[in-house]
């Protein structure tokens, strides 16, 4: 019985329990010692930070969830920099989208440009401003990630990697030919990439922005937005005179969109220009070919 009650007197030491040794000097209040917990606070990503998901379409994205996942696994997006919202759009009571976005945009568009080394509408490579959850806004998150992702062709297929993006515009993600999809009178489903050493009938030819504030509704405002400005990147790339394209018969011109409507509101109003053939493809590069017949 006497071990028995001097076990019993060993747990009561270790939960600190009046009774079994000495009584202990104190002020008797229970709470004034203790340190108050710090708030809360909606942990933040980090830049290069990979992410996987079960979207295998750029315009999925924002119904799934993203998972962090290693970067030397396979992963659809890299965050290239974390930023903060500040001023009306940190207010707001719902995280901001669209034109509340401008500021979030113009810094993720130069942040991502630095990281993949040049002009990133120049690769197949897609953009994303991503402001925090409902939830995590609701719990005062205000950061947003700049976040880009690579893409198998412009229809937005992903295309998920091993290897870091960092760089990319001068690597494997390089736009150049490629071979049209799904081809109409007025219009193609996609462009897939190509040798320019193999038959194509599409090549990248540059980049675009237009000064034009309303999102084109229509086929006559596509082209009041992007026409002239490809017109003349294609011309310029080909090294082509105006009197030599009035009298081409296979060459035209396409241009491809970079975003939707919310990132239209947001900033981004450009699209990629592409030279393009009619009903037959070539197997060299337009650039410098200058006035010959394509």
């Amino acid at each position: 019985m006497k071990r028995i009650a001097l076990l019993a007197c060993a747990v009561a030491l270790v939960a600190a329990a009046a009774g079994c040794g000495p009584a202990q000097a104190g002020d008797g209040d229970l709470v004034d010692d203790w340190a108050m917990l710090a708030a809360a606070k909606v942990p933040e990503p980090a830049a290069g930070a990979c992410w996987t998901t079960t979207a295998t379409n750029v315009g999925d994205l924002g119904d799934v969830v993203l998972s962090q996942q290693p970067c030397d696994m396979d992963h659809v997006v890299e965050t290239v920099s974390v930023g903060h919202f500040t001023g009306d759009a940190a207010k707001g009571s719902s995280r901001p989208k669209g034109a509340a976005l401008a500021a979030a945009w113009t810094d993720c568009d130069k942040a991502v440009g630095d990281y993949l080394g040049g002009e990133w509408q120049s690769a197949r490579v897609f953009v994303v401003v991503n402001p925090p959850s409902d939830r995590q806004w609701d719990g005062g998150a205000r950061f947003y990630r700049c976040d880009i992702g690579a893409l198998r062709s412009e229809a937005g297929t992903l295309e998920p990697r091993k290897a870091t993006m960092k760089g990319a515009v001068a690597g494997d993600l390089k736009l150049g030919c490629g071979t049209l999809v799904g081809t109409t009178q007025n219009s193609w489903d996609d462009i897939t990439p190509a040798s320019c050493t193999d038959p194509h009938d599409a090549e990248y030819v540059g980049t675009v922005s237009s000064p034009v504030k309303e999102y084109p509704a229509d086929e006559k405002a596509y082209d009041a937005a992007f026409g002239k400005s490809c017109e003349t990147k294609m011309l310029s790339y080909i090294g082509m005179s105006h009197t030599s394209w009035g009298s081409q018969k296979a060459l035209y011109y396409g241009y491809w969109m970079t975003g939707d409507e919310d990132e239209w509101a947001a900033g981004n109003h450009s699209a990629r220009c592409y030279a393009m053939i009619d009903k037959k493809k070539i197997n060299r590069s337009l650039k410098g070919a200058g006035d010959g017949q394509v």
